[in-house]
């Protein structure tokens, strides 16, 4: 088996407003309001008009999720995937389609994580010589948005590829590695007409190998090494850069979830003003609430994974005073009341306490 460069965007990253902002243009076009799909992410409606403006991944993960409930549609990733034309990643969409094959293309693709944004450690794979898998795999965040995220990717890649070409790639297979959903018989729509095989090793995107030797009809040298450096120099733009202060204060707050300090104790503590760890926080891409909510979820996820532990003790461990305070935080954080979520997530450990 013979596998291209993979590739995998780092944790330390920030991720441009794009995804947000197509999204957002859906739901206007549907006629429904905006507002809620920026609840509880800290993006406001004037940023959505200043595409420079970066954010985390949690900060569009929640988006996602605020995205998935107010859709009402099972097909709203594989229709966001199908909109993210390959003008929309800028100089990497450039060197892509300035490529002299689609291999070549692909390569500039895996080369460049932070650029295309992945939640997916992607790779190109060449099987017996005669088949090659675009592979989505080690996925690392929610497991409820997983389905999400994954047709999200899979249908924005093959958008992307269909664009490079200048016509739909034909694919042999489409592999997911979680069960079926139940709308598997609308992937004709964003996939062409190949069969979808569930619960695979890996989640891939198969066609013939010959493919990747397709020359393509925008090829340009010198284009091609312009947007190649162009690219070099954006990369780094979407990495956010580790800042030591920050790293104490996540520490700090993970050890002292029960009883939080605020951000002037902190300052205090790190000999440092309260505007300063301001601005190092705001660098990082994260206010203080914002990174007080983030790790109070990852720990009420822990907790609530685990079985028989109570919301209320859950509650305590995360600084509430009230169960009923931490019930409508998760819910903010999640779109799901704890309860909901655990039974989703864990059917087997539900607990209804």
């Amino acid at each position: 088996m013979n596998t291209l460069p993979a590739c995998q965007a780092p944790d330390r990253r920030l991720i441009s407003l794009q995804s947000t902002g197509l999204i957002a243009q859906c739901l206007t076009e549907r006629g429904l309001p905006v507002e809620p799909l920026l609840a509880g992410t800290g993006i406001a409606l004037e940023d959505l008009v200043h595409p420079a403006r970066l954010i985390t991944p949690a900060q569009e993960q929640q988006v996602f999720a605020n995205a998935a409930r107010l859709s009402g549609s099972r097909l709203t990733a594989l229709k966001l995937g199908q909109r993210m034309r390959i003008s929309a990643y800028g100089q990497l969409g450039f060197a892509m389609l300035s490529s002299a094959t689609l291999g070549h293309a692909i390569q500039v693709m895996l080369s460049h994580p932070n650029m295309l944004g992945s939640y997916f450690r992607l790779s190109a794979e060449s099987y017996d010589g005669a088949t090659t898998a675009l592979c989505a795999s080690d996925y690392r965040q929610s497991p409820e948005l997983h389905l999400f995220n994954l047709e999200l990717c899979l249908s924005s890649i093959k958008a992307m590829l269909d664009d490079v070409l200048g016509h739909p790639l034909p694919l042999q297979a489409v592999h997911l590695n979680v069960p079926g959903p139940i709308h598997a018989d609308r992937f004709t729509e964003f996939f062409g007409d190949c069969p979808v095989l569930s619960e695979q090793p890996c989640s891939a995107l198969v066609f013939s190998r010959d493919w990747m030797a397709a020359p393509l009809p925008l090829a340009d040298s010198v284009t091609h090494w312009e947007a190649l450096e162009q690219c070099r120099l954006l990369e780094a733009r979407f990495t956010r850069a580790g800042s030591p202060l920050v790293e104490k204060v996540i520490a700090e707050l993970r050890q002292n979830l029960d009883a939080p300090p605020q951000l002037e104790d902190l300052a205090a503590r790190f000999h440092c003003t309260s505007r300063t760890l301001r601005r190092h926080l705001n660098q990082s891409g994260q206010g203080y609430q914002q990174l007080l909510d983030e790790l109070r979820s990852e720990k009420a996820k822990t907790l609530l994974a685990q079985k028989n532990v109570p919301v209320a003790h859950i509650a305590e461990q995360l600084g509430f005073s009230e169960p009923a305070s931490f019930r409508h935080a998760f819910k903010r954080w999640t779109g799901l009341s704890p309860r909901t979520w655990r039974q989703r997530q864990y059917p087997a450990n539900f607990c209804p306490a």
